[in-house]
């Protein structure tokens, strides 16, 4: 049973422990393994390298929430790593806000023992259907913020779909927009002392209607050079 930490507090704490695992995949690289040149992994990543796409798949009904689909692409001739959570391309579930209210959850479609989106209670708080119409979850999350890293060969595409639901909202949310936004790192290849980092920042917004149709629009994709 998760210990009785507030949500804010839950979430400082297993957040704390995402530089440290990323810190520990990237000291798991060894260096004298990686087939790119020296040329090749010091080329720098630009937004042209990334292709990052979100679309509406399905809308709510009485039987199922919102879904939406998220892909990332290494649009290069060469391999990338990206380092990211336990659900890539998108990790951040919760829409940005100053308070709990009015705001959604997205609830990855992977097995339960690879989802990082827990609650506190003992029950699983996820409803099967829809009540008064609406999809919500009124228990508090613990999101268990685990990095792991991801090859993405030249094309290759990450892609993930993730059920949309309101978050600790009683009845339907009103009509409004709901922002995402994802910080993330890149490699050229296996990351070494070598290879620079880049940061990839991905975002969306979802756009709720009055008859509870929801839309999405994408951010513009930025990446940087990190430095030290």
């Amino acid at each position: 049973m998760p210990s009785p930490y507030n949500r804010r507090t839950a979430l400082q704490i297993v957040g704390t422990s995402v530089a440290l695992a990323l810190a520990g995949c990237a000291a798991n690289y060894d260096p004298e393994k990686s087939n790119e040149s020296p040329n090749q992994t010091s080329t720098p990543i630009t937004t042209d390298g990334v292709k990052f796409d979100i679309r509406v798949e399905e809308q709510f009904t009485d039987n199922h929430p919102a879904r939406i689909h998220a892909a990332l692409t290494n649009t290069t001739e060469m391999p990338m790593t990206l380092f990211t959570g336990a659900t890539p391309p998108f990790t951040s579930y919760l829409s940005g806000g100053a308070s709990d209210k009015n705001r959604l959850i997205l609830i990855p479609n992977v097995s339960e023992d690879k989802n990082p989106v827990n609650w506190i209670g003992e029950t699983d708080p996820i409803p099967t259907t829809a009540e008064n119409q609406c999809w919500n979850v009124t228990q508090d999350v613990v999101i268990d913020l685990l990095g792991m890293s991801k090859e993405l060969e030249p094309g290759e595409t990450s892609s993930q779909q993730y059920a949309v639901y309101g978050y600790q909202n009683e009845t339907c949310l009103p009509p409004g927009t709901y922002r995402f936004d994802e910080n993330t790192t890149l490699h050229r290849g296996r990351p070494s002392k070598e290879t620079p980092t880049f940061g990839l920042k991905l975002g969306f917004t979802l756009t709720l209607n009055k008859e509870q149709s929801l839309s999405v629009k994408k951010h513009e994709s930025t990446v940087s050079r990190h430095e030290y």
